[in-house]
């Protein structure tokens, strides 16, 4: 086990009605001014914006509004945000890590799902660097993190990137492609009622369950077998020096898969919303990676190289495609942590095969022999169709002469990829 630092300071206020406090909450912060960052209508729709508003109103804190952020969003957005909340005086000093602000100040708010949080968390933290005459590509491209950001608040009616629970932000920086992320001060708290999640759409569902899953499967397959002990016979699940971590990850991997079955049955069933909401932010918390280093992210690298050159395509349903892919490329590299991992889910995902599927039909589990390395990718690769995914990239419209582009966005990644550029490419060809 790898030695680590884990400090989450974000506070989590999860369940019906927690968003009366909200006003209260920023009021305690110090603030009496706030950016209320949202997407589209579907804040309004579900009745989060009015709840919003009528406890920031009863609190007495001022509000402006910031609307119209994409999925993907890019560098533009998040700089219209960064204006919106006016420049930051050089040399200030703003909440470190989820901190408080001083009084009288300005906050953000962002409500809505992970790209509306990615944005408000990054336009928050560019500010000071704006008004500093910075480049605000730098921190994504140095990857450095920034420590000074305006203080954010995150109302999550969407459920999948983790991204109410984290100090990172994912950003495209416009037409060169380059969908890159940064590290920054995560929310100061967080405000989880799924019952604005009720009724949702299956494809958002699946779309956020999916990139759930992958967070958690980042880590997951960096694990590292412990020596094993003499005269003890090799259990099915052998020991790893990251025994704890891997235990917690692979009960997160069962609980999405199963609170997604229950949600493709029923989208109102409230018990299995919230079982893959929190799932989902504890899967990007920096629980699941302690003691395991920094993790993969070779299969986000490669999704950030498609859904950056085509914002367009969904986050989470791409994975579904590259993910089962890039499995099969390393799995022979991997062979232990992959073996384990389908042992854990090879029951659980034949549960969810059982039922009912896209077509109204279930599926079979997938044949081959259950200890070998590719297990875990055709489990994956069964699981994600039965729920619905494409069958490759070109259902989006990606073609074989984007592949070579998508090869270098992919190589540029500033986290250096393990993979060779040949191996790369037969991932993106598969993928298609």
């Amino acid at each position: 086990m790898k030695d680590f630092v884990y400090h989450n300071p974000v506070e989590v206020r999860f369940g019906p009605g927690v968003l009366a406090g909200l006003g209260a909450r920023v009021r305690a912060a110090g603030l009496d001014h706030v950016v209320l960052v949202g997407g589209g209508e579907a804040a309004r729709r579900v009745g989060a914006y009015d709840q919003a508003v009528a406890s920031l109103d009863a609190a007495g804190v001022r509000r402006s509004e910031v609307w119209g952020v994409a999925a993907n969003p890019d560098l533009g957005t998040v700089l219209r945000i960064a204006a919106a909340a006016g420049a930051v005086p050089e040399g200030a000093t703003g909440p470190q890590g989820g901190g408080d602000a001083v009084a009288g100040g300005t906050g953000l708010i962002a409500i809505g799902g992970g790209s509306v949080i990615d944005a408000t968390k990054a336009a928050a933290a560019l500010a000071p660097l704006l008004a500093e005459g910075r480049d605000p590509w730098s921190p994504f491209a140095e990857r450095k993190p920034v420590t000074r950001s305006l203080p954010v608040f995150a109302v999550s009616i969407l459920s999948g990137t983790g991204s109410e629970m984290n100090g990172n932000a994912v950003i495209t920086r416009g037409a060169s492609g380059h969908k890159w992320g940064m590290r920054c001060p995560p929310p100061v708290a967080t405000f989880v009622d799924v019952t604005f999640q009720q009724g949702l759409p299956w494809h958002l569902t699946v779309n956020g369950a999916a990139d759930a899953m992958s967070h958690v499967l980042e880590f997951s397959v960096t694990g590292t077998p412990a020596a094993p002990v003499a005269g003890r016979k090799h259990a099915e699940f052998p020991f790893f020096a990251e025994e704890a971590v891997l235990a917690q990850n692979e009960a997160l991997l069962r609980t999405i898969v199963r609170a997604a079955t229950r949600l493709r049955a029923d989208a109102h069933d409230t018990v299995a919303r919230g079982a893959l909401a929190w799932a989902s932010g504890v899967g990007l918390s920096g629980l699941t990676g302690v003691g395991l280093g920094a993790g993969s992210w070779e299969a986000h690298a490669l999704e950030h190289a498609v859904s950056g050159l085509h914002p367009h395509v969904p986050h989470g349903l791409a994975l579904a495609v590259i993910y089962p892919r890039w499995m099969e490329e390393v799995a022979v590299d991997k062979a232990p942590a992959m073996r384990r991992l389908a042992a854990a889910l090879e029951t659980t995902v034949a549960e969810a095969l059982a039922e009912p599927g896209e077509d109204g039909n279930p599926s079979s589990p997938p044949a081959g022999g259950r200890d070998a390395p590719e297990r875990c990718a055709l489990l994956l690769g069964a699981l994600f169709r039965h729920w619905g995914a494409p069958s490759g990239l070109s259902h989006w419209g990606v073609t074989e002469g984007d592949v070579p582009r998508l090869v270098r966005l992919a190589r540029e990644y500033p986290r250096p990829l393990q993979l060779a550029a040949e191996r790369v490419e037969r991932v993106f060809r598969a993928s298609l």
